[in-house]
């Protein structure tokens, strides 16, 4: 169904303010009042906060979901392994304020939760996918389970990374918290890569180039 141009621009108004601020400090008002209009014409348009928040987790979910099934259309060329892994982090950081603040959003508006829950499956088979492809390159090295067990903690990882940066470290630039995101999702891979060839390098080189 198409948008209104204000109902877009209340999202995006929303969006913004709830990555910028934090979800649980911005009001359907704070909303209005940035937009320049009155609560009861944002309320005409979206019945307060949740319902506004639904609506971007549709948007999100779609738009999550176009990223992750990329790898099991078409196999990826392994430098596209890295730069596939890119896209996922700035797909979350793009609406992060659903992961910074999950655990509480899934609680007070339960439709979400099973929508989450598949986007978490399909985060584990686009990883799987990922590994199999590395794998059939000759590039990785797996004993039996180990494939679907790493697949499982990287869909954990690209969960719970934010919420993991923030506590661990506070907050950072966008730029840092994705090269962080997709070096750890690296490291993980490391003990699997056959020979360590070329491997090695790449982490070094990341490393130097993107963490100091």
């Amino acid at each position: 169904m198409t948008r209104s141009a204000t109902k877009t621009k209340i999202l995006a108004t929303a969006l913004e303010l709830f990555n910028n601020e934090g979800e649980a400090q911005v009001s359907s008002v704070d909303i209005a009042s940035v937009m320049g209009i009155s609560p009861g014409n944002l309320y005409y348009h979206y019945k307060g906060k949740d319902e506004i928040i639904s609506a971007l987790f549709e948007d999100f979910d779609e738009e999550i979901r176009q990223v992750l099934s990329a790898p099991l259309k078409d196999p990826l060329a392994i430098e596209d392994n890295w730069i596939y892994l890119y896209i996922i982090f700035e797909e979350i950081f793009d609406f992060r304020f659903f992961y910074r603040n999950q655990g509480e959003l899934l609680q007070r508006i339960p439709d979400l939760r099973g929508p989450f829950s598949r986007i978490l499956g399909l985060k584990e088979r686009a990883a799987f996918s990922l590994l199999s492809t590395l794998e059939d390159l000759g590039k990785l090295s797996f004993d039996e389970g180990e494939k679907g067990a790493l697949a499982g903690r990287l869909a954990q990882h690209f969960t719970f990374w934010l919420q993991y940066h923030d506590l661990r470290f506070g907050t950072a630039p966008e730029k840092r918290l994705i090269d962080q995101g997709v070096f750890m999702t690296l490291i993980q891979i490391t003990p699997y890569w056959v020979g360590g060839e070329g491997y090695a390098e790449l982490l070094s080189e990341f490393a130097s180039d993107k963490l100091d």
